[in-house]
């Protein structure tokens, strides 16, 4: 079987163009992010909704440009999970007849 290799310089332009791309979609999601905030307030004509879809469109851009931070948590959770921190256990003892707890 014959194997194929690309020349140096069609190597980086692959690399270039699929950095574009990924510029392209980060860029984009905002873009579209703005749009439907824009079309959300428009609509409903309402402060509450502008306020929401600002806090909506806050929290998705949060979540997106935290996505290798969370995934990296997520992947070390998985793969190991007695590292993690344990389960928070809190204990309730039920009032005793003596204690002047009112039922």
């Amino acid at each position: 079987m014959k194997s194929l290799m690309l020349a140096g310089r069609l190597d980086v332009l692959g690399d270039s163009l699929i950095k574009t791309v990924t510029d392209w979609g980060s860029s984009g999601l905002v873009a579209i992010l703005i749009v439907l905030v824009v079309v959300q307030i428009g609509r409903q004509m309402s402060m509450k909704a502008a306020i929401g879809a600002v806090i909506g469109m806050i929290i998705v851009l949060g979540i997106y440009k935290a996505r290798n931070d969370l995934s990296d948590m997520f992947t070390d959770e998985v793969q190991h999970p007695a590292n993690s921190s344990g389960a928070v256990v809190v204990v309730i003892d039920p009032p005793r007849p003596g204690d002047g707890a009112v039922l």
